[in-house]
């Protein structure tokens, strides 16, 4: 299906949805509050629409360049197209970040510490890189479009892999408390014993980890935080931020 405004500003309704996404390097969630990184972010956003993108910023790069629909005139960024950026930091390619143009000197983007809207100020335009025209692309299906809107605004998304996010949560909290509490700080260690509580309550039947398992008991814990982190009111998402940050840097996490 042709791509038409009213289709590009559909695209960018469910792009929105995913602010204040967690950002990670190498982060593949795919729905809303799943740690994403700027390409799988993307390629997220469009493969809700029936689009398929390659997975890095410089693969999607290459993608547009090879159809002949990479400008390298920002002026010609339509809503939604992509923009591409290079050397945002150290790597063998060019192209490093890309983001999702939404008019107005803006872009809505993975990025430290979350997807967000972000105005293209001087720093961004001296990394730019080149626009890669959605138009290239005839795969769009608005029927899928809405469809997907609709549930990843709502509450069908969010009980589509319940089971597995919960164990994982209750899984987490469990073994920090049982096999590797005395690693955590103090400050940590409250928080964590609050919600083992009220887990353990509710999911009696919650298997523990084995005592050998610290690193897959820790990356469980962080899989918890950022799943809890859209349950948690926003003063407790800091603490949320902050202790995933610190598990990831401490044990060398994903």
């Amino acid at each position: 299906m042709k791509i038409t405004n009213e289709n590009r500003e559909l695209i960018v309704k469910i792009a929105k949805l995913f602010i204040d996404s967690p950002y990670q390097f190498w982060g593949n969630g795919s729905l809303p509050w799943e740690w994403t990184d700027c390409s799988r972010f993307t390629q997220n956003i469009l493969e809700n629409v029936w689009i398929n993108i390659e997975r890095s910023s410089a693969q999607q790069g290459a993608q547009f360049l090879e159809s002949w629909y990479l400008y390298e005139d920002l002026w010609k960024a339509k809503v939604w197209d992509l923009i591409f950026f290079k050397k945002t930091y150290e790597s063998e390619n060019e192209i490093t970040h890309v983001g999702i143009y939404i008019g107005n000197n803006k872009m809505i983007h993975a990025g430290t510490p979350n997807v967000a809207i972000t105005t293209l100020d001087s720093y961004w335009k001296s990394h730019f890189k080149g626009v890669g025209a959605i138009e290239c692309f005839d795969s769009f299906d608005k029927n899928l479009a809405e469809t997907n809107f609709v549930k990843l605004s709502g509450n069908e998304v969010e009980t589509q892999d319940n089971n597995l996010y919960t164990l994982k949560a209750v899984n987490a909290v469990i073994a920090v408390l049982t096999s590797t509490w005395w690693d955590l700080p103090e400050k940590y260690q409250e928080l964590s014993a609050s919600y083992a509580k009220s887990l353990r309550e509710e999911y009696s039947d919650a298997r523990k980890l084995e005592k050998n398992q610290e690193k897959k008991v820790y990356q469980s814990l962080v899989d918890f935080l950022s799943y809890a982190y859209k349950y948690a009111w926003e003063d407790e998402q800091k603490k949320y931020w902050e202790l995933a940050s610190y598990l990831r840097e401490k044990f060398k996490l994903k």
